[in-house]
C-alpha cells in the first residue's frame, strides 16, 4: 500500500516518478519488472494504484525551454510590506495576474512567482503591475535565458534502476 498524504512519498514512489519522468508511456508491467530488479516486488495493479495516488498528491506541468520558444520566462522574488497577513494578501492579489507559479516560504524574500510573456514590453508591464501593488515592498527579477535540468538529481530514473 502506498504512503498516505501525511507520510509523504516513499522510495518506491520516487522510483516510479523517476521512471515515468523518463518514459511516461511505460507500461505498469515494465515498471513492476524494473522495481523487482531493485528488490521491490509489486504487481502492475499495485503500480497503477501508486501512480493514481501520485497524480492525486503531486503537480504535473511542462516548462517551456526559453531557447526553443519565443516566449520569455520571468522569475520574480518579491518582498512584502511589514503588515499582518501581507504575504497571504499579496499572494491572493497575484492570483489575478498571469503568474502560473506562486510560492512562499522562509528566506531572503517572501514570494517567488513565475510568469511567461511573448515580449519584453509585456514583461515590463508585469513588473510595473507588481511594483504598483501596495503590499509589495521590493521586486527582484530575472528573465530566464538558459536552463540546465538534471532529473537524476531530483528523482531516480531508469539508469539508476
Amino acid at each position: 500500500m502506498t504512503a498516505s498524504r501525511s507520510e509523504g512519498m516513499d522510495e518506491i514512489d520516487r522510483i516510479v516518478l523517476g521512471i515515468l519522468a523518463s518514459n511516461p508511456r511505460m507500461p505498469y508491467s515494465d515498471i513492476s519488472s524494473l522495481l523487482e530488479e531493485r528488490g521491490y516486488e509489486m504487481s502492475s495493479e499495485g503500480i497503477r494504484y501508486r501512480v493514481q495516488n501520485l497524480f492525486d498528491t503531486t503537480s504535473t506541468f511542462f516548462m517551456i525551454d526559453p531557447k526553443e520558444h519565443d516566449w520569455l520566462v520571468l522569475r520574480t522574488a518579491l518582498t512584502v510590506v511589514d503588515e499582518p497577513d501581507a504575504k497571504e494578501r499579496a499572494i491572493e492579489t497575484l492570483r489575478d495576474d498571469p503568474f502560473w507559479f506562486i510560492s512562499s516560504g522562509f528566506g531572503s524574500f517572501d514570494i517567488y512567482a513565475v510568469a511567461i510573456a511573448p515580449t519584453t514590453n509585456e514583461i515590463d508591464d508585469l513588473l510595473n503591475d507588481l511594483r504598483g501593488i501596495d503590499l509589495i515592498a521590493d521586486v527582484e527579477y530575472f528573465i530566464e535565458t538558459h536552463r540546465t535540468v538534471d532529473i537524476n538529481k531530483y528523482l531516480p530514473i531508469l539508469d539508476s534502476v
